[in-house]
């Protein structure tokens, strides 16, 4: 028969009152469990007869956390359980380092408190049963042989008797095992400490307890809690040696199940490593990400990224080409703990796309081997702040361009009108004299048509002189944002204007639908969105011939519909709910260095709206905006 189980609820929140803003919601619960349940204000100064602790503070403070530690000292079995709505990174490591069993995050109902003490409570019956168990079996000594796993050996480890159980569990016949050296059958990470445990400590008159590891015919690992002794003839020396064994395996996959529990309540990226610096487990944030189900896929399965870390050189490659998983969180995992690493990681996707993280470790003793310690590796997401550093440069960048454009176009506008101001008088003396050269001025004035038409659209898109609405032709601004980027756009993709193959020497259309606005931050809405599409064909491998991007508008009696549409592969589906959020965003900002969300915000600022779909194995924009009315006031 189990003792009964005593469950202690500490809250400094009212109780028993429903009228009290400040009432406990979960003490009440606590009642209907076969349990003795004390509640009390005050933390208990003793541990030694409690199974669960339960903390429900106001407020957290340090003194919570030392009683937890303190508590675990005096009593390794008792389960702790903390309700709080504070949260943190740091809180979070502070309750894994002192070993609480579970942090309940508020708000949440008292079923869930319930959920979590009904599993506690079970584990603690299971422990106090085998607890129990374990001291009846050391009472049997005379049956230990029929209770225990026992293998005998000479002092030179060659074993010269088994039992039924020992063979049973590993999986060997026991003439297999006899005559063997019994390290044959122990994991090799504790040969070194048996012989000098047989060398030193054995040959001193001590016994051993604690766990060993066994290894199965079938290659598994199995966790024992074992007593090594010496028995000694007449003459002190020794005769043989006895190993007594407890398989506590289940115990230790607890202990596993416990710290995947544990991790799994991170929000970051969260590796558990064990004593020898190999992964054992990831979270499932991680496994999520990846799109596995469990662990053995996961570590097995080849890296589809690469990992560098930030130097002052650079980005240094710190992991190599198909490497598994599993080798990738090592490699890194020895790295940041030996101290070669000590900046951001960045891992980079097949897709050349990078995500940055800081990354840090955390350690805790192993239950079943002190000696040993788990260690736990964290991956801190910073690519938001990544990306905020990289637009707020882009946008200083964006703004230096403009000035740039604003003098350039200056700069050459007055040697241009030198030029064609004097190729006129020289068409006009040549007329004359000699008829035979006009032919060669033809080609002149187009070049300097186009310089002149390139140079109009800088200017324009500069935007020099304070901002204001103005009536704005909705063809124009197109035409001038193309101009701009056709220098790119002619060696990707081919560019069409309502069905028109558009070109450098392209026309506006002067009786085009007009809009209230701000023409030049209307061709930076342009740019922003074809580049993007650029972008994408870039990244693809769409022939040149297959590649379009179609612009067209039309005019109805109150709106302009802008469509710009792509056949370069689309948005992810996952993207498109967030594609205008500050932090979405391409591989890289390309010309103009600004995002989609910049161009919403001008096409907002406008009174207009956009939206985005895919359609046609591309993506589509479409902008409306309100159509001038033809008998406003002209500024």
């Amino acid at each position: 028969m189990i003792d009964t189980i005593k469950i202690v609820y500490v809250t400094d929140w009212a109780i028993g009152n429903s009228n009290l803003s400040n009432k406990d919601p979960f003490g009440e619960i606590l009642f209907s469990f076969d349990a003795e349940v004390n509640i009390q204000e005050s933390l208990p100064d003793f541990f030694d007869d409690i199974d669960l602790l339960i903390l429900h503070p106001m407020q957290m403070n340090s003194t919570i956390f030392e009683t937890i530690s303190r508590s675990k000292s005096e009593n390794p079995a008792i389960k702790t359980v903390v309700i709080s709505s504070a949260h943190g990174s740091d809180l979070f490591l502070q309750a894994i380092d002192v070993g609480v069993d579970k942090y309940l995050l508020k708000p949440l109902l008292p079923s869930a408190v319930k959920k979590v003490a009904e599993r506690l409570i079970r584990q603690s019956i299971e422990a106090k049963q085998a607890q129990k168990a374990y001291k009846q079996i050391n009472l049997m000594f005379g049956a230990i042989s029929k209770t225990s796993l026992l293998i005998r050996m000479e002092e030179n480890g060659l074993i010269i008797e088994v039992n039924d159980l020992i063979c049973r569990l590993l999986g060997y016949q026991s003439d297999t095992m006899i005559g063997s050296h019994w390290m044959r059958f122990v994991e090799r990470r504790f040969w070194n400490f048996l012989r000098s445990l047989v060398r030193e400590r054995l040959r001193a008159g001590e016994i051993y307890r604690g766990i060993l590891e066994l290894v199965s015919a079938k290659g598994i690992l199995v966790t024992v809690d074992s007593t090594v002794y010496a028995i000694r003839n007449q003459h002190n020396d020794i005769e043989e040696i006895v190993c007594i064994a407890q398989d506590v395996s289940e115990v230790n996959r607890a202990i596993l199940a416990s710290m995947e529990q544990l991790i799994d309540y991170e929000s970051s990226l969260t590796v558990l490593f064990d004593h020898r610096y190999e992964a054992m487990l990831v979270n499932k944030k991680y496994l999520e990400l990846n799109g596995f189900t469990n662990n053995e896929e996961f570590f097995s399965s080849c890296a589809l990224c690469s990992w560098f870390a930030e130097t002052s050189d650079g980005l240094k490659p710190i992991t190599l080409k198909g490497w598994s998983r599993k080798e990738v969180l090592e490699s890194i995992f020895t790295k940041v703990y030996s101290g070669e690493i000590n900046g951001r990681l960045v891992m980079e996707y097949l897709n050349q796309s990078k995500q940055f993280f800081t990354v840090h470790i955390s350690s805790m003793p192993n239950p079943m081997i002190r000696s040993e310690e788990y260690h736990i590796l964290y991956f801190i997401d910073v690519t938001p702040l990544e990306k905020l550093k990289e637009d707020k440069i882009n946008d200083a960048k964006l703004m230096s361009v403009g000035r740039l454009a604003a003098a350039i176009t200056h700069e050459i506008n007055t040697p241009i009108t030198y030029i064609k101001g004097n190729l006129e008088l020289l068409e006009w003396e040549c007329e004359d004299k000699i008829p035979e050269a006009l032919p060669l001025f033809q080609p002149i004035q187009e070049g300097i048509s186009r310089i002149e038409s390139i140079v109009s659209s800088m200017y324009e898109f500069a935007g020099t002189g304070k901002e204001e609405m103005k009536p704005c032709n909705i063809h124009m601004t197109l035409v001038y944002a193309l101009r701009i980027i056709m220098n790119r756009a002619k060696h990707i993709a081919p560019i069409r204007i309502n069905d028109e193959l558009f070109s450098i020497v392209s026309e506006y259309d002067t009786t085009s639908c007009m809009t209230m606005g701000i023409s030049n931050r209307l061709e930076q809405v342009w740019i922003i969105m074809i580049n993007n599409a650029l972008d994408e064909f870039e990244k693809g491998t769409i022939a040149y011939e297959n590649r379009q991007i179609d612009v067209r508008f039309t005019c109805n009696k109150d709106l302009i519909t802008i469509t710009i549409a792509d056949n370069a592969g689309g948005i992810p589906e996952s993207m498109l709910d967030g594609i205008f959020d500050f932090a979405i965003s391409g591989d890289k900002k390309k010309s103009m260095g600004i995002g989609l969300n910049v161009a919403k915000a001008i096409i907002e600022k406008h009174g207009g709206s956009v939206r985005v779909s895919n359609e046609n194995h591309g993506a589509v924009f479409e902008i409306t905006l309100k159509k001038y009315e033809e008998t406003m006031d002209v500024v």
